[in-house]
């Protein structure tokens, strides 16, 4: 049986974080970052292999550019927003967008957060704590 957003994954004690990003250097720093908090992380560099390790096993929560090599962030939140499996997985939109209207974007397809690049350590840490804990937090500081 596969864990539920939010829930523990069977073969460890912390959720399981999916961060989307097709620059290698931005996976790697999301990926200390959130297991120096004690989460598991795994990583997709395309749409494709994002939709992939969602079929897989599907995570506690996902960080997603916006920009991917085989299409936009807003599609992939879109569609797992609208397939009950999906929806309830915390979605946090990470990009270097820092328009106004990208963030409106990312929230409007489904995003539950939005966290610009370059990445705020701490802000980032509580919006990752406040999705997994199911709190709402603010979209963006």
């Amino acid at each position: 049986m596969e864990p539920s957003a939010g829930q523990v994954s069977p073969r460890n004690e912390s959720p399981r974080i999916l961060v989307v990003d097709d620059h290698e250097w931005n996976v790697l720093l999301l990926e200390r970052l959130l297991e120096l908090e004690g989460h598991e992380v795994r990583a997709a560099n395309s749409l494709a292999a994002a939709e992939r390790a969602v079929a897989e096993e599907q995570p506690a929560m996902i960080v997603l550019d916006m920009n991917l090599p085989d299409g936009s962030g807003l599609e992939l939140s879109r569609k797992l927003k609208a397939h009950p499996r999906t929806a309830s997985i915390p979605i946090v939109a990470c990009t270097a967008g820092v328009m106004p209207s990208d963030e409106r974007d990312a929230l409007e397809a489904g995003c539950d957060a939005y966290v610009s690049k370059p990445i705020d350590l701490r802000r980032f840490a509580e919006v990752v704590e406040s999705m997994l804990s199911g709190s709402v937090s603010p979209t963006r500081r």
